[in-house]
């Protein structure tokens, strides 16, 4: 399983500097034009797609969840 975190709808600088102080143990990339966030459905500030191995988006939250909600998201797919 691969976790990536994509930026957008904010500065570089202050993605970089967030994912560096919160200590982010995945990669952060940068959607300056959000084309790859509105691609998944996510139209502002935060959010979590799960893509399974084959490509298949198999959940989605567009904004706050909880830890219960997003471990039974991940265990759909383990």
């Amino acid at each position: 399983m691969q976790i990536i975190g994509i930026g957008f709808q904010d500065t570089r600088e202050n993605i970089r500097n967030y994912a560096n102080e919160n200590k982010l143990p995945y990669p952060v990339a940068y959607d300056d034009e959000n084309k790859v966030a509105s691609s998944y459905g996510l139209p502002y500030g935060a959010g979590v797609i799960f893509i399974s191995k084959d490509g298949i988006v198999t959940g989605r939250f567009r904004s706050g969840f909880t830890e219960p909600d997003f471990e039974k998201e991940l265990k759909k797919m383990l």
